[in-house]
């Protein structure tokens, strides 16, 4: 049976979110958000690059595998690298249709799958995958514990799931200066650290490595902060009374860049990114 084979459901295994009317409405936000920034992603996606080429170095030498997954791939950047790496079937997974049209157009040339799907529903077959790699893409789960049952199902015993999230921390400035406007954080909120390291004491996997870095990107005026937000769909809200129907309504916005500004650094006015770095191996052993 190989990777691309969908498996059938009854029910929702133990740990995962099943789906309701709420969830697949919040999925089908994020990926039309994504979709809509897929034509200009790149162009604003350097810290993803960096953070991608991070979780590369990370990685174990694993030798050939007879199939990779990228969960959350957006335009195919971390696959197309894996791709080159591994003689076996790569697969390039995204929830956001637009963004896997960029990828296919941009990678053309590798023998890359691409495949419509959620992280915490994959269509992927039971222990299909010797390695599964996501880089900034599941702080958009719902829940982080559905994502780790659904990739210790799809990993063969002894894969590794090698992934990067945001955490706690980030986009500061931001939530800051939405509080300060009118008692609101604008955007998402994102995972504690502490809540983060518990979840990844989970049976069924061993924990290679937990590394956290604050990452920033600086920006000249506060309207080219947003901006960038938006060019790589970050300003997508998963609830979007968050940010009372988007991430800087037109009638804060101005006032929104005033607080924004009293955040500037000699570089100019940062966007902070806390960003784990997860390497998890699946048990040699059935535990779940």
């Amino acid at each position: 049976m190989n990777g691309l084979n969908r498996v059938e459901r009854h029910a929702a295994p133990a740990g995962v979110v099943a789906e309701t009317p709420t969830s697949r409405c919040r999925q089908q936000r994020i990926a039309d958000g994504f979709s809509r920034a897929a034509h200009a992603y790149d162009d604003g996606a350097e810290l993803q690059r960096e953070v991608a080429d991070h979780l590369l170095a990370r990685l174990p030498a694993l030798g050939r595998l007879r199939t990779v997954v990228d969960i959350g791939c957006g335009t195919g950047y971390l696959i197309s690298r894996l791709a080159g790496r591994h003689t076996g079937l790569a697969i390039g997974l995204d929830i956001a249709p637009g963004m896997l049209q960029a990828a296919r157009r941009r990678h053309a040339a590798q023998p890359i799958q691409w495949l419509v799907g959620s992280a915490e529903r994959l269509p992927l077959a039971d222990d299909s995958a010797g390695l599964l790699v996501s880089s900034l893409a599941v702080q958009w789960c719902e829940s982080l514990e559905a994502f780790l049952a659904e990739a210790g199902r799809v990993l063969r015993p002894g894969g590794w799931l090698a992934f990067t999230t945001l955490c706690e921390g980030t986009l500061a400035e931001l939530r800051a200066a939405g509080q300060q406007l009118d008692g609101t954080p604008h955007g998402n909120a994102f995972l504690p650290e502490a809540r983060l390291a518990k979840i990844l004491e989970a049976p069924g996997w061993q924990l290679h490595e937990l590394d956290l870095a604050t990452r920033k990107t600086h920006h000249a005026t506060p309207i080219d902060a947003l901006r960038a937000l938006k060019r790589i769909g970050a300003s997508t809200l998963t609830d979007p009374a968050a940010g009372h129907g988007g991430l800087a309504g037109r009638r804060r916005i101005v006032e929104l860049g005033r607080r924004l500004e009293t955040w500037r650094e000699a570089e100019g006015i940062p966007t902070r990114y806390r960003v784990a770095t997860v390497l998890l191996q699946r048990s040699e052993r059935e535990e779940r």
